[in-house]
């Protein structure tokens, strides 16, 4: 899998962290959806005109884990997990390391 992870502190309490996080997501156009790897990521996007954009999140002791990538594609032919580095797809992987820039500066 290529996925870009990012780590972040949190020193409140676990439902105000993850209210936080979701609410930013929220507000992003992200839907929760669980992929047929069985994962509950949040999504933006359909492929149709740009790479559909996820973010897993996870929580640790005090910290929050995200993993965010982009995949372009429609549906069973949607290519691979690209990371957030590199040229191809640069307008979405720029779009998403910045809501990824937002949800860290919520904490």
């Amino acid at each position: 899998m290529a996925r870009s992870t990012f780590t972040i502190q949190y020193n409140c309490g676990f439902d105000q962290a993850q209210q936080k996080v979701q609410s930013v997501l929220a507000a992003k156009r992200f839907a929760e959806t669980t992929l047929k790897t069985g994962e509950t990521v949040w999504k933006k996007g359909t492929g149709l005109l740009t790479a559909m954009q996820y973010v897993k999140v996870e929580y640790g002791e005090n910290t929050v884990i995200l993993s965010a990538w982009v995949q372009a594609g429609i549906g069973s032919l949607a290519g691979g997990e690209m990371d957030l580095t590199g040229f191809v797809a640069a307008v979405p992987k720029g779009q998403l390391l910045k809501v990824i820039e937002e949800i860290k500066r919520q904490f």
